[in-house]
């Protein structure tokens, strides 16, 4: 059986860098770029499980 739980992310960008957030895993990262940020983020979210995140983000918010 599968349990799904949604993650999210949160986008911020600051000083020409963006930090991500995933609230629900306590995990922060940054990027150059947003699609780096998030890629980072997803892959410490991976490391957090212990597995691949398949379903991707459920949400990523921008501000």
């Amino acid at each position: 059986m599968a349990i799904f739980f949604p993650f999210s992310a949160t986008i911020h960008q600051e000083n020409g860098l963006y930090t991500s957030i995933c609230p629900e895993a306590d995990i922060i990262c940054k990027g150059i770029t947003v699609e780096e940020a998030i890629e980072n983020l997803k892959n410490e979210v991976e490391k957090f499980l212990g597995e691949e995140l398949s379903q991707g983000f459920s949400k990523i918010i921008f501000y």
